[in-house]
């Protein structure tokens, strides 16, 4: 009776446990699920936070290249007009008179057209054509190592001054 008593007494005990490391064992499921969630809502939180930094980043070098860009272009036509006013086509053309005669009125070397009553934009055409390659005769390769030296803008100065001979 003894043992029998003490088997039982055993068996309540080890209920009691069950239930209590049961009970346990859903307090700390439930508090896991809580911290869970809130690391997950912070996590989300973050996540957009840093979404609308990247934005605002994003937003910030968009401005900052196009002020870039604006910038670039300013100095150039700066750079352009400076050229303009202080570089003259009767100086440009020096080079060229040697060839093409002082009023532009010799074929050059004698295989080229005349250039004397040709328009500034006619003129500009030809000596862009000869600096990228697509213009010119015979005299293309001697002409494309003359004008590869010009910027646009000598080029323009140089093709309003040819066009005035």
């Amino acid at each position: 009776m003894k043992i029998v008593l003490s088997a039982l007494l055993a068996l309540f005990l080890l209920g009691c446990s069950e239930d209590k490391a049961t009970t346990n064992m859903a307090d700390t499921q439930s508090v896991v699920a809580e911290k869970t969630e809130l690391v997950k809502s912070t996590v989300d939180e973050a996540a957009k936070a840093a979404e609308i930094v990247v934005k605002e980043a994003t937003k910030e070098a968009e401005t900052t290249a196009v002020e870039a860009q604006n910038v670039v272009q300013e100095v150039k036509a700066t750079a352009e007009e400076t050229i303009k006013e202080n570089v003259s086509g009767a100086d440009l053309f020096k080079a060229c008179a040697s060839c093409h005669g002082q009023k532009g009125e010799k074929p050059a070397l004698g295989k080229s057209q005349i250039i004397t009553g040709w328009s500034a934009a006619k003129v500009a055409a030809a000596l862009h054509g000869y600096k990228d390659g697509t213009y010119g005769a015979a005299m293309k390769s001697v002409m494309k190592g003359q004008v590869s030296k010009l910027n646009d803008a000598q080029i323009q100065v140089l093709s309003d001054y040819i066009s005035t001979l």
